[in-house]
């Protein structure tokens, strides 16, 4: 007659041991810290490419509306890091420079942002008055002069071009002492991160400077 032993050769384990538990709990930190780092890194690669298609988009938008300015203005008056001072259009007719045919682009650092300005005259003001107001000037005048009296009058209009401009600079080149009729804009865009420089620049389509 056989007889069983009272306990089973092979007993079966419950449960993890100690070393097993703490191997489990390093592996799955191991593998939470790999996908917090791979979505940070995901993350800012989206804001990476979101901000190169911002900044492509702001400086087509700058572009265009520089040269919807520059393009068809008669001459280039000045230009320094500061601003450009356009000749817009000859609308006397008198191939000399009034002062409501003034386009003044300049940098506004204060809001950031690059702008147009003009002089303006009120509605009610009647034909007669405004031509006596609109000032007839030569080539050789201080053209930032000119605008800090209308500014000066409450005459001065500002229409924005494009915002969020850190930094601005124009120049273009000079033929025997008169501005040419290329005109070239460096501007820093303002990002999440540091400013990103641009180059803007167009040229006038038909040259017409103003007699001197």
């Amino acid at each position: 007659m056989t007889t069983r032993s009272a306990h089973p050769r092979h007993q079966h384990r419950l449960g993890f041991t100690l070393i097993e538990t703490l191997l489990a709990i390093c592996i799955t930190a191991m593998v939470g810290t790999g996908i917090a780092t791979m979505m940070s890194v995901l993350s800012r690669d989206i804001g990476m490419q979101y901000e190169a298609r911002s900044v492509l988009v702001r400086t087509s938008t700058a572009q265009t509306r520089l040269s919807a300015y520059i393009a068809p203005s008669r001459h280039v008056l000045d230009a320094d890091e500061s601003s450009l001072v356009l000749w817009l259009e000859d609308a006397r007719e008198s191939n000399t420079v009034h002062a409501s045919e003034i386009r003044w682009v300049r940098h506004d650092a204060d809001a950031d942002s690059l702008i147009v300005e003009f002089v303006a005259f009120p509605d009610d003001w009647s034909e007669a008055a405004k031509a006596i107001a609109d000032t007839e000037y030569p080539a050789s005048t201080l053209w930032d002069s000119v605008r800090t009296a209308f500014d000066t009058r409450g005459l001065l209009a500002t229409a924005p071009l494009v915002d969020e401009i850190a930094y601005a600079a124009f120049s273009t080149p000079t033929t025997h002492g008169s501005y040419a009729g290329l005109v070239e804009v460096e501007i820093h865009l303002k990002t999440n991160q540091d400013p990103v420089p641009a180059q803007l620049g167009d040229a006038i389509r038909i040259h017409r400077p103003p007699l001197q």
